[in-house]
């Protein structure tokens, strides 16, 4: 790991140095090889000769715990130091510029792979910065723990490195991940955020500032194929975290990286306490030129081999990808017979072959042989059928066939990894559409080509598609109709298959179809429950066909017989004051002699009509002598005449009223009437601003059971009289009161001091005005009624 708070370089310098190296080679398996072919250090300034230390890292490409570099020959000024974690050797001075020359010279990479699938890159750095080469940037990793991403921006920016600006490290390729992450065991802050636009990522530091490389959250999505490397679950936003930390090494995928709040975790223990930052200079606009870096690569040695799969007796190509100038093809792990030269072996394959590759460049000698399995499969099994399809309407020995219906029949009935497809011609150049393929000529011969979808071999089978006619056969169904009895009615076609199937093989099936072409086609088969489209009388079509051969499509009509007329339903009333006199209900058969049908009650009787005096619901099933029934539903309902109570009467008022209140017996529909039988009546059962005087109401049942009527007296009597002699109000009396109804009623009379004056009864119905024989002065008089249903009230009136 690197850990700096800013770079170093030769104590002496004030000007950079530069490096210049060569060493584009090719490396041999199981050699040691120098990492450059040569080296020169200068630096403008002639009295700067030495340097502290130089860092040689390799770059990309590097494999940890196989990949070595390492100091060979004696270089007693300077001292080698090997980081494994990140590839990177330091040779550390101080020491001048023609020993480390020297000492760069003798830096030789090992590697304990044979097999490689990428080059090596390597920089040589004077100083202890990180450079890679396929950015042209450098890299430091700064401790600092506990550092916020705000004081780690600022602090990267307040950073320079010979005229080049610092900042917060913007990672936008898999080879800086992997320098800045995975070869830097620190963890620390990079310049990403999306605190101005939650789940809008975007770096915020470098030249790439305002970029957006990725949107949304765990489960979002690059921006324009921005390079993007968050750990698993992440960027999460738990607590609203807004900034970009390259994880600890403990957590996830080495190098990748979390969201955090701008603090972290505050508990130093945490692996989620931030531990410093990476800083990158380059790239800014305006900035010098600087060769304090240098880089070489070696060529590994890398060939792309897959397995083939061919099918028996083909001629195929196999071309190989590789990156060396020798390729040679063995026929054995450890044979010295060599088959093949070069990236292509074209042959013929009867049976599976395999080849073992060594990929090298030119002048090696160590091989490294790689299996190749060329592996040879069969042609899956293709079966020539004949197709047996029923003619149209045109009877011509022209139909339209749905050959995707045998395709797993040519394939021998395997469907698993299958791709049947038809042509006209044997060189399979003319497709055919599966779905719907209308034939030439009668016995036409097309072609099925069977494809094994895993191995890509194929077979053809001939196809015959034959076209029969049909027997002409018409079968009528009949169902009677439904309740509703409008001509549509269910029928269940699955009990007429054996009547349709009578003279076709035991191994024939009957389906149905609303069209011909449905049947012809095979699609849209009618459900078992079917129900007919058209009222009363309806063609549908049933295909006999044995397997897939269709032998006949034969017309059914559909007919809907109606069901006997009846009257509608109907509710009829029993008068229960009749008890036990009958009623009579009947069939209710309308347009049509009653004696042609059968009968059938619910109650058990088969007349035509039946006589009951039982309320109840009845039924009765009307039966043609052909068989349809049709059933008609009578509700007997049971009525009477009413019954009273005692009436609610509200007399002696302004308002008199009158409560008709019937009894629980009274169970009819009713409506009531005042005084006369003949009406008018009316709906309510309370009379308002009644007359007083001897009242009569009458209750009809609007079902027909009759009117009952009851009489009632209502009390009123005179605001004032004048007992004066002249035959005009000289007497006092209650109206009503007579002895047929106040028989054992009584009205007490009072003046206003409460003494009891005179007492009216049936017999002695009416007041003078006098006491004692004494005309009673004018004034207020109070009378208190108790009448004999116990009704009783107290009213005033004025003697003048």
């Amino acid at each position: 790991m690197i850990v700096l708070s800013m770079p170093s370089y030769g104590s002496a310098q004030n000007t950079p140095p530069e490096i210049i190296v060569t060493g584009n080679q090719n490396y041999c398996i199981g050699e040691t090889i120098p990492i450059v072919t040569s080296v020169s250090i200068t630096d403008a300034d002639p009295t700067d000769t030495t340097l502290s230390e130089i860092n040689i890292q390799i770059s990309e490409g590097y494999v940890i715990g196989q990949d070595d570099l390492q100091l060979s020959g004696l270089h007693p000024n300077i001292t080698p130091v090997w980081s494994p974690a990140e590839g990177e050797l330091v040779l550390q001075g101080p020491a001048t510029f023609a020993e480390f020359e020297v000492a760069i010279l003798d830096t030789v990479f090992t590697t304990n792979l044979t097999v490689f699938n990428s080059d090596r890159s390597f920089s040589i750095n004077l100083g202890n910065a990180n450079f890679l080469p396929s950015t042209g940037h450098y890299y430091f990793y700064v401790q600092q723990e506990g550092i916020s991403w705000q004081a780690a921006r600022a602090a990267a920016a307040s950073q320079t490195y010979f005229g080049l600006q610092g900042y917060l490290a913007t990672i936008t390729s898999v080879e800086e991940a992997q320098l800045a992450g995975e070869q830097s065991s620190g963890t620390g802050w990079i310049g990403a955020s999306d605190q101005a636009n939650e789940g809008n990522w975007i770096w915020v530091t470098g030249p790439e500032a305002g970029t957006p490389f990725w949107q949304g959250g765990v489960n979002g999505t690059p921006v324009n194929e921005e390079f993007s490397f968050w750990n698993n679950g992440e960027p999460n936003n738990q607590g609203d975290e807004d900034y970009a930390h390259i994880t600890a090494p403990s957590i996830g995928v080495p190098g990748s990286w979390n969201d955090l709040d701008p603090l972290g975790n505050p508990d130093p223990n945490n692996p989620y306490h931030p531990q410093g930052y990476i800083v990158e200079f380059g790239g800014m606009p305006g900035e010098p030129i600087i060769n304090l870096s240098a880089a070489s690569t070696i060529n590994m040695p890398q060939i792309v081999i897959e397995d083939e799969s061919v099918c028996i007796g083909e001629t195929v190509s196999i071309d190989l990808s590789a990156n060396t100038d020798e390729i040679i093809w063995y026929d054995g792990p450890t044979s010295s017979n060599v088959v093949n030269t070069g990236n292509t072996l074209t042959a013929t394959f009867n049976a599976t072959a395999e080849y073992w590759i060594v990929s090298r460049f030119s002048g090696c000698t160590i091989e490294e042989r790689q299996r190749l399995i060329i592996t040879v499969n069969l042609p899956p099994e293709a079966i020539d059928i004949t197709v047996r399809q029923c003619d149209d309407a045109s009877n011509d020995g022209i139909s339209e066939f749905r050959l995707s219906n045998y395709e797993f029949v040519v394939a021998n009935n395997i469907t698993a990894n299958r791709d049947v497809n038809f042509f006209e011609d044997v060189a399979l150049t003319i497709p055919v559409d599966a779905l719907s393929y209308t034939n030439s000529v009668n016995n036409q011969v097309i072609y099925a080509n069977v494809m094994d979808t895993v191995t890509g071999c194929s077979s053809v089978a001939e196809v015959t598609l034959n076209v029969s006619t049909s027997n002409g056969s018409v079968f009528t169904l009949e169902e009677c109709d439904d309740e509703i009895e409008d001509g549509i009615t269910t029928f269940d076609l699955q009990a007429y298959e054996n009547e349709v199937l009578i003279g076709f093989p035991n191994t024939a099936e009957a389906r149905f179809f609303e069209t011909l072409e449905d049947a012809l086609l095979i699609r849209n088969p009618l459900p078992n429950s079917h129900s007919n489209q058209v009222p009363n009388n309806e063609s549908i079509y049933v295909r006999i066909s044995d397997g897939n051969d269709c032998l006949a499509i034969n017309e059914v009509v559909l007919v809907v017989k109606p069901l006997p007329t009846l009257r509608e339903d109907e509710t009829v009333f029993y008068c229960l004051n009749n008890f036990p006199a009958k009623i009579t209900i009947d069939g209710g058969i309308i347009d049509d002699v009653p004696n042609n049908y059968y009968y059938d009650w619910s109650n058990g009787e088969t007349t035509i009509a039946i006589q009951i005096n039982q309320p109840d619901d009845y039924w009765v099933d009307v039966t043609e002598v052909d068989g349809c029934t049709n059933r008609r539903n009578i509700q007997v309902v049971a009525s009477n005449t009413a019954t009273f109570e005692v009436p609610t009467i509200n007399d002696a008022s302004g308002n008199n009223s009158i409560t008709v209140n019937l009894t629980t017996e009274s169970i009819g529909d009713y409506e009531y009437a005042l005084d006369f039988e003949n009406g008018p009546y009316q709906d309510s059962n309370v009379f308002e601003n009644v007359q007083s005087g001897i009242r009569t109401i009458y209750v009809r049942d609007k079902n027909g059971c009759g009117i009952v009527s009851e009489s009632f007296p209502v009390i009123g009597f005179p605001k004032y009289f004048t007992p004066n002699g002249d035959g005009q109000n000289d007497y006092w009396t209650i109206d009503g009161f007579d002895e047929k109804f106040l028989l054992n009623s009584t009205v007490q009379i009072f003046n206003r001091h409460g003494k009891l004056l005179m007492v009216l009864s049936a017999v002695n119905p009416v007041w003078d005005g006098r006491y004692n024989g004494s005309l009673m002065p004018a004034d207020d008089y109070w009378f208190f009624v108790q009448l004999q249903d116990g009704h009783s009230f107290t009213k005033h009136f004025s003697l003048k």
